[in-house]
């Protein structure tokens, strides 16, 4: 398969697309689990990390669509699991986990697939740039951690724009910031709904990465312009 056309710019989703938050995160949250000796509430870190992450994937659909505040997702997704299990003071016991677990978010260093073996094929041939709603603070040390700050030209930030992925705003921002129109770009990322209807509302081309294999829906969301299930099938597009 042959590019169709001829872009300059890639925006990168970082987490899940790039680095393995999903893996890291969940280390870093075991790391805290144990120091914190939730065991004595949870019948075993699987049984708390179940209940945790399930919630937490609604509380950051509500945040990426505007209707929470980071603050509200981070109090919530960290108190909720210490609740079903009615421990009392669920709030003023969860926030040391919150912040155990801020210090070692950042640290993990596994990419997922082939990452830096794309980035080394993408780096010279176009300018990227990191396109994440993750937090400020931690995007940037986790791009560090893992070694693949270098191949970017700049990151962009749904907390430092104002909005978050799907709206068009920061889409826009991101072009303006390349100095590219729309058909210049892609986006590559691994959500449906943040990154490639994102995208598609403004008119860049995307490509989903389905490393999970999930079934792309027929008609709720904008088929993606192109679809992989390893990034190393970048190199048919790019």
């Amino acid at each position: 398969m042959t590019a169709v056309r001829q872009y300059e710019v890639l925006f990168i989703d970082l987490d899940d697309t790039l680095y393995d938050f999903s893996t890291n995160s969940r280390e870093a949250y075991r790391a805290v689990y144990e120091l914190l000796q939730y065991d004595q509430w949870f019948e075993s870190f699987e049984h708390y990390y179940e209940i945790y992450w399930e919630y937490n994937q609604q509380l950051w659909t509500r945040y990426s669509a505007g209707e929470i505040t980071r603050n509200y997702l981070n109090a919530e997704r960290y108190a909720h699991p210490l609740r079903v299990m009615g421990v009392t003071e669920a709030e003023a016991i969860s926030t040391r986990f919150w912040d155990e677990s801020m210090k070692r978010l950042p640290l993990g260093t596994r990419l997922m697939p082939h990452a830096r073996e794309i980035l080394e094929y993408l780096s010279p041939r176009y300018r990227l740039y990191i396109l994440s709603n993750g937090f400020t603070e931690l995007q940037a040390r986790k791009m560090s951690s893992a070694g693949i700050a270098y191949y970017f030209d700049g990151v962009i930030l749904s907390e430092d724009i104002g909005v978050n992925k799907p709206h068009p705003a920061i889409f826009e921002h991101a072009l303006r910031v390349a100095g590219v129109a729309a058909h210049q770009a892609l986006m590559i990322g691994d959500n449906l709904e943040a990154d490639i209807q994102g995208a598609h509302q403004v008119g860049m081309e995307q490509v989903f990465y389905n490393a999970k294999q999930i079934t792309v829906p027929d008609s709720s969301l904008p088929y993606p312009t192109h679809t992989i299930h390893s990034l190393l099938e970048l190199k048919e597009i790019l």
